[in-house]
């Protein structure tokens, strides 16, 4: 499929409230979705993100054997702070001595 079909947007998971509750995209990330303002309709993959994946659900919609759900609002899209290009910050855990009040010591 050509890529001059499509046109790609990104953005991360949790930043856009209103356009993943209207897509209902609530089964994780990374997710890719194919919205048509045109048609007033949507489809999203449900399968698995890979190369092959994502190039058969190109496929299948600029084809039209790809099945559409009517789009039931145009979702408003939130002002965020740009993504900065690194990975976030690991949370720090706390050790599991403290969380449990044990410590492996007392069991020598």
């Amino acid at each position: 499929c050509s890529s001059d079909l499509f046109e790609f947007a990104w953005f991360e998971g949790g930043s856009q409230f209103d356009l993943e509750d209207t897509l209902e995209l609530t089964f994780g990330f990374p997710a890719v979705v194919a919205v048509s303002l045109d048609k007033n309709a949507y489809v999203v993959l449900r399968g698995s993100f890979n190369e092959k994946s994502v190039s058969r659900f190109l496929t299948s919609i600029s084809t039209g054997r790809q099945g559409t759900v009517p789009l039931r609002k145009i979702p408003e899209i939130a002002d965020v702070e740009p993504w900065d290009g690194l990975d976030g910050t690991p949370i720090e855990e706390e050790p599991l001595e403290d969380i449990m009040g044990w410590d492996d010591e007392d069991e020598l």
